[in-house]
Parts: structure tokens; C-alpha cells; sequence
């Protein structure tokens, strides 16, 4: 068998690549929606359907939740978000994702009952989007520890 032949048999399909590179890029996005759509649904059946104002305060909530958070990341937009990370730790740290959904899912339910119900939207949405962007960032540092101690294995 020649070496070229033997790569063939190692290396991923283009299917497989693309794959990769598809939940490279999306694993972020796909878990927020999951998380706000399911925050929305929290606040619907907590305080019934919104209005079109609290429509509004719930989507100005998630929005708000992201400019602090990068705020905060890129020390005053002082600093680049940067894009180098390991594909492995990514997509590690994804499979966690299940926890920052769930407490965020339940900061905005606790919104959602001790808030006011316009302000709930917007407390809801915000709770919901930091503790999710918060706790994501957490699950990417326990991924990279993880992948940093294979490593050394």
C-alpha cells in the first residue's frame, strides 16, 4: 500500500471536515437559541403571552446581556475577541452546554417570578443570556484544562 493510500484511510472525508467545521462555527450560536427560545417559553408560561412592549424589553434584555459581557472580554473594546481557539477545546466545552442552558433557562424563570411582569421580560432575557454567556466561558476554560492535561498525558 503506498503512503498516499494510507493517508486516505486516516484522514476524515470531506463530508466529515465539513461536518467539523460546521459544529466549529455553530456550537455557540445553536446553544444560545436554544437557551433564549427556551427563556422565552419559561417567561410565556410563567407570566403568561407578552405584549408587544415586553416583546421588545425581552429582546433589548438579550442584547444588553451580550454588550456587557463583551464590554467586560474585550476590556472596553479595547481588545480583539481573538478566533484562535483549539477546535478541540471548542467543541468539548459545547458537549458542557447543557449546564449553562439549564441555569440560565432558571435565572429566567426566577425572574419571571419574583419580577414584576414587564420587568421580568427584560430581567428574564438579560439573567438568562449572562448566566449562559458566563457559564459557557466557564465550560471552555474546564474544556481547555482538559485538553491541556491530555496533552500531557
Amino acid at each position: 500500500m503506498s503512503a498516499q493510500e494510507s493517508g486516505r484511510e486516516r484522514s476524515p472525508g470531506v463530508y466529515v471536515r465539513e461536518l467539523r467545521l460546521s459544529l466549529r462555527n455553530n456550537s455557540g450560536a445553536y446553544g444560545f437559541s436554544v437557551l433564549i427560545t427556551c427563556a422565552l417559553a419559561m417567561l410565556n408560561a410563567l407570566t403568561g403571552t407578552p405584549n408587544a412592549m415586553q416583546i421588545l424589553v425581552f429582546a433589548l434584555g438579550a442584547v444588553a446581556s451580550f454588550l456587557i459581557v463583551e464590554l467586560i472580554a474585550t476590556q472596553g473594546f479595547r481588545q480583539s475577541l481573538g478566533g484562535d481557539e483549539q477546535t478541540k477545546v471548542v467543541a468539548l466545552g459545547s458537549s458542557f452546554s447543557a449546564v449553562s442552558i439549564s441555569a440560565g433557562i432558571g435565572a429566567a424563570a426566577l425572574c419571571g417570578l419574583v419580577l414584576p411582569v414587564t420587568l421580568g421580560w427584560f430581567g428574564g432575557s438579560l439573567s438568562a443570556s449572562m448566566t449562559y454567556l458566563l457559564l459557557n466561558g466557564l465550560e471552555m476554560k474546564i474544556a481547555r484544562r482538559i485538553e491541556e492535561a491530555r496533552d500531557l498525558a
